[in-house]
């Protein structure tokens, strides 16, 4: 049954209501994100090195849970398009060039001015070359063991996810080669979920290696990688299967109609595993001992858990609920999503700025842990949200959505000039080769 869009009134499909809501989980992780930033650096929150003994401290410090969720997001809406094709045994796949081409478009851009805008503001002093400038912006950073560059240290999760969006389609390719062979839409959905199960397994094995006690020196350089964070974006791969196969089965899968009957049911469990995510009752994680491996092992768990039951109830075909409209589909948290990749990238940069670390006030920028607790909490988290708001719509509005625009679909517009040509000369099949509607909807959204 079509519901109502809660922003117009009009009536549409479950999945197009569901897309609000989405932004507004955006949104919300975006912005709690920054406060678990800012409440580290303010020296309020529990943070293994320096801890703080009450309630605000440890829930600030397991906000840390609302990172994954975005991972989850990407797989779910990247994959949706290839695993629609394996599951149904129809159409052929996304093409890959354009493909690369959004995504680049999509992240590149507003991540490089950012880089500029950190190492010409904050880290003028510490250019020793041309290399110092070729790392981040070529996004391997977080691959050596250079110095880090000041205001961007959260970026981490920018080259996670373009080698996310690189290996995605080689991935969809081995998947479907291997999930074809099924006869029917329920053999091969069941045949994707081999390789999405070893994924979650690579990324867990390669987190439980980086915080061995024998690893400690480089737990802070390794466990940055992309493989440890794998696991993530196959939970959202997962669901794409899953979605896909709702659409041609003859009843949804049980994970999607308990989700139709208990929306809030999922949320609880996500509220569980964030409370649990709270007290660390084996060790810290990164200390260097047993116990800390264990309780890192049981925080990338409770990652996973809180990342898709917050997810699965928002994208399960006749899932409703007025709660998660209230708390996410409303214009202000739905608008932060919109802007949700600014306020990621630009949040670290405003807390060197309130704590005047770095070059532009004639210092050199130290590691921010160094000047944990010299401003407030309440001060903080309003300059650096306002000045991170003001960041994140100008690169919005100046650079994501103009280049977005104007360069996005530059492949489509060659497809169809060669579609025009080979209609001009006569009929021919075009083998499906621009990109269905539903793939433009999918890639756009992320």
């Amino acid at each position: 049954m079509a519901s109502r869009n809660v922003r117009t009134g009009a009536a549409e499909s479950p999945q197009k209501r569901r897309v609000p809501v989405l932004d507004g989980l955006r949104g919300l992780c975006a912005v709690a994100v920054l406060v678990y930033h800012v409440a580290y650096t303010a020296g309020v929150s529990n943070h293994f090195a320096d801890p703080r003994a009450n309630v605000w401290g440890y829930l600030t410090e397991g906000m840390g849970v609302f990172l994954p969720p975005f991972f989850v997001l990407s797989g779910l809406m990247l994959y949706r398009p290839f695993a629609r094709r394996t599951v149904t045994a129809e159409g052929t796949a996304p093409r890959v060039a354009p493909f690369y081409w959004r995504r680049f478009v999509r992240i590149v851009p507003a991540f490089w001015a950012l880089v500029l805008a950190s190492i010409l503001l904050l880290d003028y002093d510490k250019i020793d070359g041309v290399w110092f400038f070729l790392r981040p912006l070529l996004m391997i950073h977080f691959f050596t063991r250079a110095e880090w560059v000041t205001g961007i240290e959260p970026t981490w999760t920018v080259p996670t996810e373009m080698l996310f969006y690189l290996a995605l389609p080689v991935i969809a390719w081995v998947i479907h080669t291997f999930a074809v062979r099924g006869t029917t839409p329920a053999q091969r959905a069941r045949r994707m979920f081999v390789p999405l199960v070893a994924l979650v397994l690579i990324g867990m094995a390669w987190t439980a290696y980086c915080f061995l006690p024998s690893m400690t020196a480089d737990v802070w350089y390794l466990s940055f990688w992309p493989f440890g964070y794998v696991g993530y974006f196959a939970g959202g791969m997962a669901l794409a299967v899953m979605l896909s196969y709702a659409e041609v089965a003859p009843r949804r899968p049980a994970l999607f109609r308990w989700a139709a009957k208990w929306p809030m049911g999922f949320w609880l469990v996500a509220l569980l595993a964030y409370l649990a995510n709270v007290p660390h009752p084996f060790g810290e994680p990164g200390m260097g001992d047993w116990g800390a491996l264990t309780q890192q092992m049981v925080l990338h768990t409770l990652f996973f858990v809180f990342s898709m039951c917050v997810v699965i109830p928002l994208v399960a075909p006749g899932a409703r609920s007025k709660t998660m409209d209230l708390v996410l589909a409303n214009r202000p948290m739905a608008f932060l999503g919109r802007i949700s990749y600014g306020i990621y990238l630009w949040h670290v940069f405003f807390i060197h700025v309130v704590l005047h670390n770095g070059s532009m006030f004639g210092k050199s920028a130290v590691n921010s842990g160094m000047l944990r607790g010299t401003v407030g909490f309440a001060e903080m988290v309003s300059l650096v949200l306002l000045g991170t708001l003001v960041a994140a719509l100008a690169s919005h509005y100046v650079i994501e959505e103009p280049l977005n625009k104007k360069l996005r679909g530059l492949f489509d517009r060659r497809a169809k000039g060669r579609e025009d040509e080979v209609s001009a000369s006569g009929p021919k099949g075009t083998g499906g080769d621009s990109p269905s509607s539903s793939e433009q909807g999918v890639l756009t959204s992320v």
